[in-house]
């Protein structure tokens, strides 16, 4: 008799894709001005390895617990030189994920992210059609 494990992934959470030519630290420091958010780089970065590469590809974090609303906030750079985090997500330079209790408005957070200077444009992403979505599981 042979047993199959099935994997099981909640993707229970919001994301938005961000598009700007800013580095990351200057993305971060923008959407804490303009949103009162406390982003901080984490100390290890997010490592993929994908189909054929021998080094890890590593994507910087930066995340942020919000204790009125009980969300955590996570900015994931998904392009670097070694390629994307989500690759049929090549027009996002940056990913916001919200995770958490109380469920964010997609579109308002959006709306907000596009009016800072830096970000050319931010729109809800919807994880269930990503076929890379895996690699948000960490």
């Amino acid at each position: 008799m042979k047993y199959t494990l099935q994997e099981e992934y909640d993707f229970g959470f919001t994301l938005i894709g961000i598009s700007c030519h800013a580095k990351d630290y200057r993305v971060c420091w923008s959407i804490n001005r303009r949103l009162g958010f406390e982003l901080e780089k984490q100390k290890d970065d997010l490592e993929m390895v994908g189909p054929g590469n021998e080094e890890p590809s590593k994507h910087s974090l930066f995340s942020y617990y919000d204790e009125v609303d009980k969300n955590e906030y996570i900015l994931i750079c998904n392009r670097n030189g070694q390629g994307f985090l989500i690759p049929e997500e090549r027009n996002s330079d940056f990913m916001l994920m919200v995770k958490g209790a109380i469920p964010v408005d997609a579109n308002k957070l959006s709306k907000e992210l596009k009016e800072i200077e830096q970000v050319l444009t931010a729109f809800p992403i919807n994880v269930n059609t990503l076929k890379s979505k895996k690699n948000l599981i960490f």
